[in-house]
């Protein structure tokens, strides 16, 4: 009773009539619809909320290639972006731009976003407290607080892609350590690539001490890795060091298609198997469930003889410097510890990107060129 009542409320809420689950249109389908109502009414009510400055700052052409790829995880003064900033935004807007992502991520995939955000706001304030123990004068306190502004909940920037009215069009949102694209082709949603980052990783001092960032991505994949026998596990280690040049970030789309190293899902047991699908469900999941249905079904179409999970660095400290990735024809995923300011590596990047299906290119004909960062 739950489910059904749960499933009228979502096709209802973005004014899908239950008829459409018929016998021509499965309930999948109707529900998916539903998602992609309900992300274009809060994205045009988003674009209502505007005056015409702000329209003209935040739309963009769908087949823009240089705004469509403008995202970025650096902050702002080291890779200057497009679009309407969140500082930009009154209260109303502020409202209308949250109803928005929320309409697009699931509950998790939010919090996520608002705690990227947030996290901005904790990172500024952990920084001055270290500049201000610098003596004035000190080099690096006067660098760095000539750096201290880009660490801001407000430095986000919000681009719209194309009509929301019409069949095809998307928006992102980027900002230090974050960075969304979703896209609309047809009535299917595409969500990336996703970007997530964090530093510090883990909160160590002050009122927020102990709160970690983007920590079940970590668990999950040391979990299968700790569930590999030793010749499965040499299989899946590739160096005992991490390769700067591997993590597919901004700019690395030459990267995607490589060679897949590491173990293959096929190689593994069925509880093997079970861990490496929820490392995937844990970046599946910050996507509505619809996205991540679709997603989950063309992974599951490519087998497990595609499918590879692969990881660098010490395999025995989760503190340590170390990189994982999952990776076959519809999904690529990379995590990496870097070094943060400790002295240690309390500092993590992490992407989730789709080798055939970037920005919905592969569904729009398009295709998207990033520039290198």
């Amino acid at each position: 009773m739950k489910v059904m009542i749960s499933l009228a409320a979502a096709v209802l809420a973005a004014g899908v009539p239950m008829q459409a689950a018929s016998a021509h249109e499965s309930p999948e389908h109707a529900l998916e619809e539903a998602r992609v109502a309900a992300m274009r009414e809060t994205t045009l009510a988003f674009l209502a909320s505007l005056d015409d400055a702000g329209r003209a700052a935040v739309q963009a052409r769908l087949d823009d290639n240089e705004r469509r790829t403008a995202w970025s995880n650096l902050p702002a003064n080291a890779a200057p972006r497009s679009g309407l900033t969140v500082a930009e935004m009154d209260a109303g807007q502020r409202q209308a731009l949250h109803a928005m992502l929320a309409a697009a991520f699931s509950s998790q995939g939010y919090l996520k976003t608002v705690t990227s955000m947030w996290h901005e706001d904790v990172l500024h304030e952990l920084t001055a407290k270290a500049l201000g123990a610098l003596p004035d004068g000190d080099p690096r306190k006067v660098r760095g607080m000539a750096f201290l502004p880009n660490y801001d909940s407000e430095k986000f920037y919000l681009t719209v892609f194309g009509d929301p009215k019409g069949a095809n069009w998307g928006w992102m949102m980027t900002g230090h350590h974050y960075a969304a694209n979703f896209t609309v082709a047809d009535g299917r949603i595409a969500f990336t690539p996703l970007f997530l980052g964090a530093n510090p990783q883990t909160v160590t001092e002050g009122r927020y001490a102990g709160w970690r960032i983007l920590q079940h991505e970590a668990d999950r994949a040391l979990a299968l890795l700790a569930a590999l026998n030793p010749a499965q596990a040499k299989q899946a280690v590739v160096a005992g060091e991490v390769d700067n040049s591997v993590f597919v970030g901004k700019g690395q789309q030459d990267r995607i298609g490589a060679t897949p190293r590491g173990i293959a899902a096929s190689a593994l047991d069925p509880v093997q198997r079970q861990l490496l699908l929820a490392v995937i469900d844990e970046y599946l999941g910050d996507a509505s469930d619809e996205a991540a249905a679709r997603q989950r079904a063309a992974i599951t179409k490519d087998g497990p003889d595609k499918l590879y999970f692969a990881w660098w660095g010490p395999t025995n400290d989760p503190k340590a410097r170390y990189m994982f990735r999952v990776a076959g024809p519809s999904i690529i995923i990379d995590y990496v510890r870097e070094s943060s300011p400790d002295g240690g590596f309390n500092h993590v990047h992490s992407i989730a990107r789709d080798p055939t299906n970037d920005y919905g290119a592969g569904w729009l004909g398009q295709h998207y060129k990033e520039a290198h960062q």
